[in-house]
């Protein structure tokens, strides 16, 4: 049976990142849809993303609907800027730990979402809350010192080593091509399980993976 996932994330790249994780995961048996943004479409406008776009979708009647048609539907979001969306970085005067944000981000969303909308459906929503941001979870890819687990300028890291292969990211500005190259390094399910476990935020979605 072919599962349907679909995916709801704040750009293309992310898109791409997380269909290559689907596909290794689970291959052959799924078919993985852009819901938000809807790369498919030919309305530019339907192109849009950004944090802004996730949680706006998230609390629209289309998120009911997207949770009826697929199987799953996949929630990313990065928290570099998580404050712009209401998660503090600091309380009582202390930073607080990187998997708290990773959940007090998870609890914006099923506000958005709603309670009620959230408990019927929990089980068919997938989070991948990028702890800072979805280059993190590349860096295992290509370092196996300390570089794999970093959680800052992830992005910038990333280059070091992609400059060596002929290309390097533009972090202001990503196109999906980069991402490809990038994603061709994953292989399998296998890899995809050991390079996880030095990222958190990672681990935890591909923890739920294998819970599916």
């Amino acid at each position: 049976m072919v599962m349907t996932f679909g995916l709801i994330t704040e750009g293309p790249t992310d898109q791409v990142v997380i269909r290559n994780i689907l596909a290794r995961y689970f291959s052959p048996n799924i078919d993985t849809r852009p819901v938000q943004p809807n790369t498919d479409a030919t309305d530019e406008i339907a192109h849009f993303g950004g944090w802004v776009r996730v949680l706006e979708y998230c609390k629209s009647t289309d998120m009911a609907i997207a949770l009826q048609v697929y199987d799953f539907v996949i929630i990313q979001l990065d928290t570099d800027v998580c404050e712009e969306y209401g998660v503090q970085k600091r309380e009582g005067g202390s930073d607080i730990s990187g998997d708290e944000i990773v959940q007090k981000t998870k609890a914006v969303i099923i506000e958005k979402i709603g309670v009620d909308l959230y408990a019927q459906y929990n089980q068919k929503i997938i989070f991948a809350i990028s702890y800072d941001s979805i280059e993190c979870w590349l860096l295992p890819i290509y370092f196996a010192d300390n570089r794999k687990t970093k959680t800052l300028n992830c992005c910038e890291t990333l280059n070091q080593e992609l400059t060596k292969k002929g290309f390097t990211l533009d972090c202001n500005n990503k196109k999906e091509k980069y991402y490809h190259k990038i994603c061709k390094e994953i292989k399998s399910k296998t890899q995809l399980e050991a390079i996880s476990v030095h990222n958190n935020s990672f681990n935890q979605f591909i923890q739920k993976l294998a819970t599916i």
